[in-house]
C-alpha cells in the first residue's frame, strides 16, 4: 500500500483492513455509516473523538476515548480511520502532529467521494459551469454570503439560483461560509469545484487577527467570571446582541452537557464560540454584505443570522425549507396563533375538519403513521409495544409520571421559548431534583423512539445522577402506560400532546408549543408555576378539550401550508431530489453524487428561465410571511370538502 492512498472507498477498506483491529476517529453519521458498511470482520477497538470522550461514553458498543488515549492503546500500531467528512483535514493534520503516517498510520473513509472525483461529481460541475458561467462578476466590493456544506447533495443548486439572482441584483460576489464553524482548511477541493462552478469567489476564511484575538480574550474573561447557571448562559449578550439562546441551541445539538457549569469542557466550548462571534461580527459590520443566505439558520448558523439581522441585512434559510430569519428565530412561531386561525376557517371547514381529526387520530392511536414526521415514521409506536403480560410501571397507587425527552441532535427552539432557559438539559436537570423530593411519585423516563447515540450517553448520564428516575423501553406502547396507571407525561413541546390526552394521560408542557392555543394540555409560564403543577399533581382536575384537540390536529396537518413557500417544488421535480439525509433513510437512500445525475436528467432550459424569473416573487413572499397569518392547503382540504 503507498503512502499517497489515504483516501478509501467502501471496497479498500474492506480489503486492507479486512481480519484487523482498528481504531475509528468519529462519532458522528460519517462514523455511523463506515460501521454499518464496513466487513463484519473489522474489529474496532474504540471510538476516538475531541469532544464526547469520556467514563461510560460509547458508540455503537465501543469506548469512546481522546486521541491520547488511544495512541497509548495502539501498541501494535493499528491503524486509525478517519470517518467524519467536515473535518477530515483538521484531524488529519492533528494526527500528522503526533508523527503519525497517512497511508500508513491513519486512513480517511471517502466512500462519498469529497477527497477523489467520481464520474457523477465531474459531470455535474461542468453542467453547472456551462449554465452559470455568464453570470459570474468580477471582484466586487458587495458580497453575497452562502453557505458550504462539505458534502455531495443539491442544496448546491438551490444556492446557485439564488446566490447568482441576488448578486445580480446587488451587483455582487458570492462568497460562503463553512457551516458549524469548521476551519477553511477542512474544505474539500471536490465540493469546492463544485462551488466555484456557480460563481463562488471564495470559502471565507475565519482566522482571528490579533486585535480580534485580544478582543475574544477579553470578551471571556468578563463573560466566565458570571456564568454559574444555564439562566446565566441564556442570558449572554455580547455587542448588544442577546447570543444566550442561540448559543444553547448550537450547544445542546452538537456536545454532551456537563452537570458543572465551570468546567473546562464548557469554558473551551464558550471560548471558541465568542472567537465565532468576534469574527462573523467584524465580518459584517466592516464589509458590504447585501444578503445572507443561511442552511437551516437555527444552530451555528444562528451566530450569522442574528449577527446579520442586527446590521439589517435581510437572511433568508434555504436549506429543506426557505424562510425568512429573524433574531432567535424558530421553526413554528405560528402555534399561538391557532385559535385564532381556526375562526377564519368557514363553517364547511370546521365541521369537515373536526370529522377529518376524528378519524386521523383514530387510525394514529392504532399505529398509523399517515400525520408522523419522515424522521419518526419507522420508530414510530403507538398501539403495539412490549410483549404481552410483561410489566413495565411498578405496580403500586403512586401517581406515575412520564417524561419525554426530545432528540438532542434536533434544534431543541423548534416553537420558540422554553420555560428553563431555552435548554432540554436543564428541564431535565430540574425534573431530576423534583424526582428526589417526591417520593410519592413514580418516575420514569421514556427515551424519543428516533433517538440518537449521544441521547443515550446523556440520558444515562442523567439517570445515574437522579437515581429516583426509572428508564423504560422507548417502544413500549402509550396504551399499555395508560393500562399500567400512567396519569402525567412531561414534555416541551412533543407530538405526545396531540396523543397522549387522548387515551387519557394528561400532558404538561414546558415551553411555548404546538398545542399552547388550546386546553387540552397544561401551559405553565414561569418555573414557579411549572413546580406548583407538578408538586400538586393528586390535585389538579381533568383536561378535557377534546374539540380544541381536533381543531389543533385539522389545522396542523389538514388546513394549515406548512409548505407555503414551495421549495420542495420549485427548484426540482423527482421528490427524492428535494429530500434531506432523514427522508433518503425512510426510503433506503442516503445523500450522495446520485444525485448529481438525476438532477442533470430532468433539468431544462425552460425550467430553468422559469425559476429565475420566480426567484423575485419568492423572496417577497418571504419578507411578507407573518406567523399569525393562516397559510392554507387548498389541495388537501377545500378540494375535499367541494
Amino acid at each position: 500500500m503507498q503512502n499517497e492512498e489515504i483516501f478509501l472507498d467502501l471496497d479498500k477498506c474492506n480489503l486492507y483492513f479486512a481480519k484487523k483491529h482498528i481504531f475509528v476517529f468519529g462519532t458522528g453519521v460519517d462514523a455511523e455509516q463506515f460501521v454499518k458498511k464496513m466487513s463484519s470482520d473489522i474489529y474496532i477497538i474504540a471510538h476516538i473523538d475531541n469532544n464526547r470522550s469520556g467514563k461510560g461514553h460509547y458508540f455503537y458498543g465501543k469506548n469512546i476515548i481522546g486521541l491520547e488515549e488511544c495512541l497509548e492503546q495502539r501498541d501494535n500500531k493499528q491503524p486509525i480511520i478517519v470517518c467524519s467528512y467536515r473535518y477530515a483535514k483538521e484531524i488529519s493534520n492533528q494526527l500528522a502532529k503526533f508523527k503519525l503516517m497517512p497511508g500508513i498510520d491513519f486512513f480517511v473513509w471517502d466512500d462519498m467521494f469529497l477527497f477523489h472525483y467520481d464520474m457523477n461529481t465531474k459531470n455535474y460541475i461542468y453542467f453547472l459551469s456551462n449554465i452559470w458561467k455568464k453570470y459570474d462578476k468580477e471582484s466586487c466590493k458587495n458580497k453575497i454570503l452562502i453557505p458550504f456544506d462539505n458534502r455531495h447533495d443539491l442544496m448546491s443548486t438551490i444556492y446557485a439560483y439564488c446566490s447568482n439572482f441576488f448578486a445580480e441584483k446587488f451587483d455582487a460576489e458570492i462568497v460562503a461560509y463553512f457551516r458549524k464553524g469548521s476551519d477553511c482548511s477542512n474544505v474539500s477541493e471536490v465540493i469546492e469545484s463544485i462551488y466555484k462552478a456557480f460563481n463562488v469567489k471564495a470559502v471565507v476564511n475565519t482566522k482571528l487577527n490579533k486585535e480580534q484575538q485580544c478582543e475574544a480574550e477579553k470578551i471571556l474573561v468578563v463573560l466566565w467570571e458570571g456564568l454559574y447557571t444555564w439562566e446565566d448562559w441564556k442570558k449572554i449578550t455580547i455587542y448588544g446582541i442577546h447570543f444566550g439562546t442561540t448559543i444553547m441551541r448550537d450547544f445542546l445539538r452538537e456536545y454532551i452537557p456537563d452537570f458543572d457549569l465551570r468546567s473546562r469542557k464548557m469554558y473551551h466550548f464558550l471560548k471558541k464560540t465568542i472567537q465565532t462571534i468576534v469574527f462573523w461580527y467584524h465580518y459584517i459590520f466592516e464589509n458590504d454584505v447585501k444578503i445572507v443566505l443561511l442552511a437551516d439558520g437555527v444552530t451555528w448558523d444562528g451566530y450569522i443570522r442574528d449577527i446579520a439581522i442586527t446590521k439589517g441585512i435581510p437572511t433568508y434559510a434555504l436549506c429543506y425549507k426557505m424562510a425568512k430569519m429573524t433574531l432567535d428565530y424558530c421553526d413554528r412561531p405560528s402555534y399561538p396563533y391557532f385559535k385564532e386561525m381556526w375562526k377564519q376557517l368557514t363553517r364547511e371547514e370546521q365541521e369537515y375538519g373536526i370529522k377529518w381529526a376524528k378519524e386521523h387520530i383514530k387510525r394514529r392511536l392504532c399505529g398509523g403513521t399517515e400525520e408522523v414526521s419522515y424522521a419518526d415514521k419507522k420508530n414510530f409506536v403507538f398501539a403495539e409495544g412490549i410483549k404481552e403480560n410483561i410489566r413495565v410501571l411498578n405496580d403500586n397507587d403512586k401517581i406515575k409520571i412520564i417524561i419525554c425527552p426530545h432528540v438532542f441532535e434536533e434544534d431543541g427552539y423548534w416553537c420558540g421559548e422554553h420555560i428553563f432557559d431555552d435548554n432540554q438539559f436543564a428541564w431535565l436537570c430540574h425534573l431530576g431534583e423534583l424526582s428526589e423530593k417526591t417520593p410519592e411519585y413514580d418516575w420514569y423516563l421514556k427515551m424519543h423512539p428516533s433517538a440518537k447515540r449521544r441521547d443515550i450517553i446523556i440520558i444515562d448520564m442523567l439517570l445515574e445522577k437522579f437515581s429516583p428516575i426509572n428508564k423504560i423501553p422507548s417502544n413500549i406502547s402509550p396504551i399499555q402506560l395508560k393500562e399500567e396507571g400512567a396519569e402525567f407525561a412531561l414534555t416541551i413541546y412533543g407530538s405526545i400532546g396531540h396523543e397522549y390526552p387522548e387515551i387519557g394521560i394528561q400532558v404538561i408542557n414546558a415551553g411555548i408549543n404546538p398545542h399552547c392555543a388550546f386546553d387540552f394540555t397544561w401551559n405553565p409560564k414561569t418555573k414557579e408555576e411549572y413546580d406548583n403543577l407538578i408538586l400538586n399533581l393528586g390535585n389538579l382536575g381533568k383536561k378535557r378539550d377534546e374539540e380544541g384537540l381536533y381543531q389543533f390536529y385539522s389545522l396542523n396537518y389538514l388546513y394549515y401550508n406548512w409548505d407555503y413557500i414551495p421549495y420542495r417544488t420549485l427548484f426540482f421535480e423527482n421528490p427524492l431530489l428535494s429530500m434531506d439525509m432523514l427522508e433518503l433513510q425512510v426510503n433506503g437512500k442516503e445523500l450522495g453524487s446520485w444525485k448529481y445525475k438525476m438532477y442533470i436528467e430532468e433539468w431544462t432550459e425552460e425550467r430553468h428561465e422559469r425559476i429565475l424569473f420566480k426567484l423575485d416573487k419568492i423572496f417577497k413572499k418571504m419578507d411578507g410571511w407573518s406567523p399569525k397569518i393562516l397559510y392554507r392547503r387548498k389541495e388537501r382540504a377545500i378540494e375535499q370538502i367541494e
